[in-house]
């Protein structure tokens, strides 16, 4: 049998039913004992031990356990680029429909209050993202949650100053 790089495989020499017994043990995952392999395949626990010594089973399982950690890392940065382009692709949607309906907003129909807001919130909206963006290249601080709350901080900050409560 050709040796393999991928420990967690059938080694060279690596008989049938040890392997065997390897798989069990490793596929149980953190619940994995020698006295249940040995009870699941009806053996001596002293001869899982044995094969467990001599195959190396710890170093094995070890590794198998940090290959499939990597490959769950991998999809989930996978799956959260995935997800911050589906956000990127709708927030664009939006942004062309809430221009497309300033556009067809007659002047005559604005208010001077809402011009006011219109120009304060897109204000808010710019100089938010120029400081979200000068803290992404640190490092810190930015993101959807926090760029969500400081949109509805802008909202109720307006709703505050039109009540005069403020």
């Amino acid at each position: 049998m050709p040796k393999t790089d991928k420990v967690w495989e059938r080694q060279k020499g690596e008989g049938e039913k040890a392997y065997e017994a390897f798989v069990i043990y490793r596929d149980m995952g953190e619940k994995r004992t020698f006295t249940a392999v040995a009870e699941r395949l009806r053996k001596s626990d002293t001869l899982i031990r044995r094969w467990k010594e001599c195959w190396n089973w710890q170093e094995r399982v070890r590794a198998y356990d940090n290959e499939l950690e990597k490959e769950a890392r991998a999809k989930a940065v996978k799956a959260r680029k995935a997800m911050t382009e589906r956000h990127i692709g709708i927030a664009m949607q939006l942004q062309k429909k809430a221009l497309e309906a300033l556009q067809e907003l007659p002047v005559e129909d604005m208010t001077p209050k809402d011009i006011r807001e219109y120009i304060k919130m897109a204000t808010d909206l710019e100089r938010l993202n120029r400081t979200l963006e000068d803290e992404g290249t640190n490092g810190e601080g930015s993101g959807p949650a926090q760029f969500a709350n400081a949109i509805i901080s802008i909202f109720q900050k307006n709703e505050r100053e039109d009540d005069g409560s403020e």
